[in-house]
């Protein structure tokens, strides 16, 4: 590997010219390089700041504003969803602060609707026939698709960079998240105490249950297991201080009842979703606390 390309490659994913870089000129071994590295560093963390935040994020247009956007974000390739798909089965519902789970195969279509508008969905994928070896993976999906949100066309990929899902639509404002972890039963012990954290759900606990519920149980310890990042659909978190800082907030502009998302499913999998039961801050569920979410299965004819 070269000095510079390392560089080379984080700036090409940002989408930053790379030529001419003082850095590449500077020998790895050189009491030099870490100044120059800094001040690179400092350089291209500018260069990120002054760009759109939609073109970083598929968020809002301002680094330091609210989760406002004028428009959806363009899809990042075109995609077609067949004329003829038909349900294959029941509209199914996650009540609101529960998870629920359901196996899919490979070529069907997966629908969550957000029925009231507000309601932030925690949404996990596990690859068949062992959730134990392969499982979304945030961190993966973001290479894949090479940024923080997924757009129409793009795919999340496991933790064996294989697609798993597809998105193929989103009629809201196309603003969710995959930064932020699933809440769990530490986090209400720091909100709300150790003894009222005993009593209230969280997403963590709602994907192990799902999974139990239909006979893939992750492990047998789920108090000390690190669970992957979850997809957050509909979750508003945006950068502030030049991106330095995540901002927890309120549903986005535009967002509405009825507003969903469809996937392609890719590979034989489980999907778990949990109509996250956070009600301590409106930001996270808007107004109306944790309410019910739909989804369907469906096939091409």
């Amino acid at each position: 590997m070269t000095a510079l390309s390392g560089c080379q490659s984080c700036q090409t994913k940002l989408g930053l010219p790379v030529s001419g870089s003082r850095l590449g000129a500077v020998h790895p071994a050189s009491p030099f390089r870490a100044r120059y590295t800094r001040m690179h560093a400092h350089q291209v963390k500018r260069q990120v700041a002054q760009r759109t935040y939609t073109s970083c994020m598929a968020l809002p247009s301002n680094v330091d504003g609210a989760t406002t956007i004028s428009a959806p974000p363009k899809p990042s390739k075109e995609v077609s969803v067949p004329a003829d798909l038909v349900p294959v089965s029941d509209l199914l519902t996650v009540p609101g602060g529960k998870g629920r789970a359901i196996e899919l195969k490979a070529g069907q279509y997966f629908k969550v609707t957000n029925t009231y508008g507000e309601q932030v969905v925690d949404f996990f994928g596990f690859g068949l026939p062992d959730v134990k070896k392969e499982v979304m993976s945030m961190y993966h999906s973001h290479d894949a698709f090479g940024r923080l949100i997924p757009r129409v066309g793009d795919s999340m990929v496991t933790n064996l960079r294989r697609p798993i899902f597809t998105l193929l639509e989103d009629t809201g404002p196309g603003v969710h998240d995959t930064t932020v972890s699933a809440c769990d039963q530490y986090l209400y012990q720091q909100q709300i105490g150790v003894e009222a954290a005993k009593e209230h759900d969280s997403c963590i606990n709602n994907l192990h249950t799902a999974l139990g519920e239909i006979g893939h149980p992750l492990t047998d310890d789920p108090d000390h297991y690190l669970p992957p990042s979850p997809f957050n659909l509909w979750m508003a978190v945006s950068l502030k201080n030049e991106g330095s800082q995540l901002s927890w907030d309120p549903p986005a502009e535009g967002q509405k009842p009825g507003d969903y998302v469809l996937f392609k499913v890719e590979i034989d999998c489980i999907a778990v979703m949990s109509a996250c039961p956070h009600d301590l801050a409106p930001y996270i569920n808007g107004k109306g606390g944790p309410r019910d979410v739909n989804y369907q299965v469906f096939e091409a004819k």
